[in-house]
């Protein structure tokens, strides 16, 4: 329910922050919520526009951002030559991210052992949407992860994982976070934007499953990350450049 709200939000920081006098912000959405991509760039040839970056608003570079964007780009060249389009990187693993991340655990270190408690480690499971994994390895979630990591210092584990799809699962990295690194707590941030159907069935249907199969060992969800300045900034050079 928050996504429209949200994504609405981040258009208008964004618009901001690249100014009036050089660009224009259309919000557009793959599905659900029009207009879609390919109505944002002929509104923006109509107001125009010659020169229209399409700016995948995701953490991940799955499908979405890469498959079906190129396809439709493709098209809307044929269709509108005299407007020269341009894919933009998606948001990944940009180190201000990282940052966020570790602003999230460390909003919730009350219900995590402290890090100065000898051998007790606090395990940090990062977990983002399912993507298919002939689209998307994951390679870039565990360098963010090993970044998050870095920068929380001793006491912290951190693992990467998807909410569904495949590897790796959350049930593998929080096996990793107990069993290998003896993390005495898990907290859960989950690496998406806003609460929805993904966050209540998969990451907290999985965080319920691992609750039973880990019940010594305490657990918690941290919020999303919502719309943060550091995000909207990681879109604003994704745009420039």
């Amino acid at each position: 329910p928050s996504t429209p709200q949200g994504l609405n939000e981040a258009a208008t920081r964004l618009q901001a922050l690249l100014g009036l006098q050089s660009s224009q912000v259309v919000l557009s959405c793959l599905e659900f919520i029009q207009p879609f991509p390919e109505q944002a760039i002929g509104l923006l040839k109509d107001r125009g526009f010659r020169r229209v970056a399409v700016m995948p608003f995701l953490l991940g570079h799955g499908k979405h951002a890469t498959l079906e964007l190129d396809e439709m780009l493709t098209a809307r060249r044929v269709q509108s030559p005299q407007v020269q389009t341009y894919l933009a990187e998606g948001l990944g693993a940009d180190p201000q991210l990282a940052d966020l991340v570790v602003q999230r655990v460390l909003g919730m270190r009350g219900l995590l052992p402290s890090p100065n408690g000898g051998d007790r480690t606090a395990g940090i499971l990062l977990v983002k949407a399912g993507t298919q994994t002939q689209y998307d390895d994951c390679l870039w979630l565990e360098e963010l992860g090993r970044l998050v990591e870095k920068r929380l210092g001793p006491g912290y584990a951190v693992a990467a994982a998807q909410s569904h799809y495949g590897d790796p699962t959350m049930e593998s990295a929080a096996r990793y976070l107990v069993e290998e690194r003896h993390a005495s707590a898990v907290l859960c941030v989950p690496y998406l934007f806003f609460p929805g159907l993904i966050l209540k069935r998969n990451v907290l249907g999985g965080m319920d499953q691992l609750r039973q199969k880990y019940p010594d060992v305490p657990m918690a969800v941290a919020p999303p990350l919502g719309v943060d300045d550091r995000v909207i900034t990681v879109a604003a050079e994704r745009v420039r450049e």
